[in-house]
This record gives structure tokens, sequence and C-alpha cells, in this order.
């Protein structure tokens, strides 16, 4: 067992300002990150065979990414950073299982932050797993670090501006994009303005993406989704309809195009497997993208000494995830006796300020874009929710209709959840029936339990 200071689970925006911040105050940090460079999803680094010959035509993101990364490097004499480590268990007092250069590794921390990020929400409909089916976010990393294009012609088909992000860097790497669909609808965005107000960068961006996609004659149709992908051994084509307000589509609205590309958008959801295994507090909020840590106002949770920030606490984007990521970090030092407790109110205020603007901004588009329970009217009972271990819908309906009441009961009978993944591809998708045929609250109908390893690793090293 190797004891530390401090450990960082999660090298993305949220967990590099929380190693800069305690590294600052002299505090050593063991960074751990399962990618071989830091950055995340948002501010990966290329390959280090590419080269850059302008940085700004890489985007506003990579730019800020990279001044995170310089502060990184310059720090880097306290931060231990463990690349292509992969964290498998979490138990008491804050111990960390760790796969790292295929050796076994106990970690004791004194306090944990937990910056694990989000998943994609997967949203299955008829042809979802067809070959040319991607989510944005893979789509995203294959055009911004490999510089592959997965296709030729594309549609984008979700909600929230990561699907703008994506269709204005497809434009630009050379890609056919057909059209994107937003399955959130614009009405009464004027109630929202208060929120939105004082924000201009974010909607400068937003006004910035929908111009690049006037300008290349990209169709952007609201509200409206996919119903189908078609096709046998690849996406051949797709239907779409117009949704009406709980996104059911809307019968005589339905459109057919050709294509061999379907990117699929409709936000994230926050990693919380570590967290469970500590036995930290939870509760849905379903504007945050589902189950959240419990915490304060300094992200520490319910179990001491450990903190959660960016988007494992709640999704609100990456500009929220480096102001948390400092902010519990500077009350890590504090309680590491670091920092003193006037100087962490000092450092702590402007934070504070600089959230609640940003938050309330996050939370106009979560309202316009929130995820409706009539998407989940299209899924026929020939549609696989669990890729894993290819369960239908039919079985899942099933299970409820025999008096299956919660997911793990679901799990149980049917083995929806016990693939590869454990669960992050079909999980939202079985609470989601759950609450839909039952007429529960999500709240009853719960979560997979979590067990170690929460991520497949070789049995050479479970047995260790």
């Amino acid at each position: 067992m190797r004891e530390v200071e401090l450990a960082i689970v999660g090298a993305g925006p949220a967990g590099m300002a929380a190693a800069i911040e305690a590294a600052k105050s002299g505090v050593k940090i063991t960074l751990i990150d399962e990618n071989p460079k830091p950055g995340g999803q948002i501010y990966q680094q290329l390959p280090g065979s590419f080269s850059i010959r302008d940085i700004n035509q890489m985007g506003k993101d990579y730019v800020q990414g990279q001044k995170l990364l310089e502060k990184i490097d310059k720090y880097g004499s306290n931060i231990d950073f463990l690349e292509g480590a992969v964290v498998w268990g979490a138990f008491e007092d804050r111990t960390l299982e760790i796969v790292y250069q295929e050796k076994n590794q106990t970690l004791k921390p004194q306090k944990l932050i937990l910056a694990e990020g989000a998943l994609e929400r997967p949203m299955p409909f008829p042809g979802w797993t067809l070959p040319g089916v991607y989510a944005a976010g893979g789509v995203q990393r294959m055009v911004k670090t490999q510089r592959v294009l997965p296709g030729k012609r594309f549609i984008l088909t979700g909600t929230g501006p990561l699907q703008l992000v994506v269709a204005n860097q497809l434009i630009r790497a050379g890609a056919e994009v057909a059209g994107v669909l937003e399955a959130g609808s614009a009405e009464g965005w004027w109630k929202h303005l208060s929120k939105i107000w004082g924000q201009w960068e974010l909607v400068k961006d937003g006004l910035r993406y929908l111009n690049e996609l006037r300008k290349a004659k990209v169709p952007f149709l609201s509200p409206y989704g996919i119903v189908e992908a078609h096709g046998n051994d690849h996406v051949t084509g797709a239907t779409y309809a117009k949704l009406d307000k709980d996104w059911k589509p809307i019968a005589g609205t339905e459109k057919v195009l050709e294509l061999d590309t379907i990117c699929v958008g409709y936000g994230f959801i926050p990693s919380i497997r570590l967290s469970e295994l500590l036995g930290c507090k939870h509760r849905y909020h379903h504007n945050l993208g589902g189950w959240i840590s419990e915490h304060d106002i300094y992200m520490e949770t319910s179990v001491p000494g450990v903190f959660v920030a960016g988007d494992g606490a709640g999704v609100a984007g990456s500009m929220v995830a480096i102001e948390e990521g400092r902010l519990c970090s500077m009350r890590a030092c504090n309680q590491l006796g670091r920092i003193k407790e006037s100087e962490l109110e000092r450092l702590s205020s402007p934070i504070f300020k600089k959230l609640k603007e940003m938050r309330k901004f996050r939370t106009a588009l979560d309202e316009l874009s929130a995820i409706r329970p009539g998407w989940f009217t299209r899924i026929r009972d020939d549609t696989i929710i669990c890729r894993c271990e290819e369960v239908t819908a039919s079985e899942i309906r099933k299970r409820i209709a025999e008096g299956a009441t919660n997911v793990n009961e679901i799990k149980f009978f049917s083995r929806a959840g016990m693939g590869h993944c454990q669960g992050r591809m079909c999980e939202s998708s079985l609470q989601a029936l759950l609450t839909l045929e039952t007429n529960r609250p999500i709240e009853e109908v719960g979560r997979l339990t979590s067990r170690p390893p929460i991520r497949p690793i070789p049995s050479g090293q479970l047995l260790e």
C-alpha cells in the first residue's frame, strides 16, 4: 500500500485544475487517468506523431486545454501522473485499487478528489446498433485527435450544444452534413433570458456555430429526431420526424434521408461508480444528467475527505468543471493544513460568484433540452437495449409485466447490465423503460449496484 497526500482520479478539466491548485500550495499529488495524456475528452491531445502548424485553427477548447497543460508541466515536480492507469475499486478509508503498468497497486490518499467525468447518454432506437451509428463524443474524438472521418454523409441527432460543436468540426474536416436534428424546442426561450444574461461569450459561441451551419447550407431542424436507422450490414439511410413537446414522433411528418453515418448526442450521464463504492450519498437530478453525489459548497461529499468535481458532480460543461476543481482542491489543501481558513475564504469567494452565474446559464440550456419520455415510445420490441448481452426491449417489457420493479431485478432475470460495459450502455434506458411502463419515479426504480471491478481488468491483476 502506498500512502499519498492527495489523489485525483481523472485528468480532464476538473482534475487538471484541481492538481494545479493543490500543487501551488506545495501538496504532493497523484493524478490518475486511463488515457496516455491528460486533457480528458474536451481537452484531449493529439498523438505525438502529429504536428500542428497553427494552434488557433484547433479551436478555443484546444487552446484552453494547452494553457492548463502548460501549468501541469510547470508544477510537474509536485504531480505524479499515472497515465494509462485503471482504477477498478474503491474501499473504506478512501483506499483505491489501480492497475498501472500491468501491475496492481493500492493507494491510500489522505484526501481524494473524484473527477471521473461523464458517460455519453445512449438513446436506443430501431437500427441504433448498425455500423455507421456513432456517439457524438466518439465522432469528435476521431475528428479532433486522429484526423479521421468515420463516414461521408452525416446527419446529427440529439440535443444540446455538443451537436453544434461536432457539426462544425465535421464541416471543417470536409464532411457532408445533411442536417442537424435538435430534439429540444426553443419555444418559450425568452423565459430564460435572466439566466442567459451576462454570459455573452457563451452566447456568442452558440451564434457563431449556427452561423457556420447557415453558411455551409446545413439545415438545422427543431424539434426533430431520428425515428429509425436503415441498412443491413451498415447504415444506408434514416427516417426522421418532427417531435411533440414530449419528444414523441408526430405521425405524418416522417422523412427519409440517404446517408452512411448517424451521429447521436443526447447529453451525458455523470460517472459515479467510485463514489458509490465509497459509500457517498447520491440523489437524482434530471437537469444535471442523472444521479449525482451529494456535496457541500466546497464539493465535499457525505464521506469526509472525498470530493467530487466536474461532470461527475453534475454535467455542466468544462468551465464549471475547472472552477469546481479549483474550489474542492483549495478545501482539501485547507484540511491538509496548507491553506489557512481566512485564505480559503478569500480565494474561494470569486469562484462562488463565477459558478453562480455559469450554473444559471447551464440551467437554462438544460431546461430547453431535458430528456423527454416520449422518446422511448419509439422503441420497438425487437430493439436491442443491452448491447453486450443482446437483450431486447421485449425481454425487458416481459420482466416488467412479470413484476420487476427496479433495475437490479431486471438485471437478475434478463442479464441486462451484466456485460462488458457493466450497464454503462443500458442502465439509463432500463430506468426509462421502467418509469414509462410502471409509472414509477426514477428514484424508485433505482440504480444498478456497483461492484468492483468497475472496469474490465486482467484476471491475473485481480488475483493479486
